[in-house]
């Protein structure tokens, strides 16, 4: 590519080409410390514009609807924006169901092992909306420890992911349980002869 021009006389596409170049010179420099801080750089940059994007697209989709936000999603620079986030179009949402299930499969042991469940109820721009049932309804610890839990899981599995919300508990607040306080439903009595 010849000498580049500023962001401001680049072309779309171009300012896309540009910005991958410079990002691979950095990746590729053979200097590690300065390979590993443009790539951290890059992650934060990604997290910022993925969840200010993922914001706007659903004042966007609450404000103007969802028509509004697919016409919007035709503009080659806004559609490639958005497809780029995984935002906008919800196009492939049973995909997405399958990874989140992935993950939450990798977390739902530790849920179980306090009596607890996790269910999805929705699944929007990269916002995953969950119920907790059994112990953890109401339990104070899982606001904290499981869905810190879930959204690290998730954000290993999907690539879109923004945040998890969390569904109002309908149990009273309650301390997690201690270990050996959850229910199975059998009981442990002295052994019969």
């Amino acid at each position: 590519m010849s000498e580049p021009g500023t962001p401001d006389e680049l072309a779309y596409s171009e300012i896309l080409e540009r910005a991958s170049e410079l990002a691979t010179r950095l990746l590729e420099c053979g200097d590690q410390r300065v390979a590993a801080d443009a790539e951290e750089l890059l992650d934060w940059l990604d997290a910022y514009h993925r969840e200010g994007l993922g914001r706007f697209v659903e004042m966007v989709r609450q404000w103007r609807g969802e028509l509004f936000l697919e016409q919007a999603a035709l503009d080659p620079v806004v559609g490639e924006l958005l497809a780029t986030y995984g935002l906008g179009t919800d196009t492939d949402t049973a995909a997405a169901e399958r990874v989140i299930q992935l993950a939450l499969d990798e977390v739902r042991p530790y849920i179980h092992s306090h009596g607890g469940e996790v269910e999805v109820l929705s699944v929007s721009d990269g916002v995953v909306q969950l119920r907790m049932h059994g112990t953890c309804n109401g339990c104070t610890a899982a606001d904290d420890t499981v869905t810190r839990r879930i959204e690290v899981s998730l954000r290993e599995h999907w690539i879109d992911f923004r945040r998890v919300e969390m569904e109002e508990h309908t149990e009273a607040p309650h301390p997690p349980p201690s270990p050996g306080e959850v229910s199975t439903g059998l009981t442990i009595g002295p052994r019969r002869s």
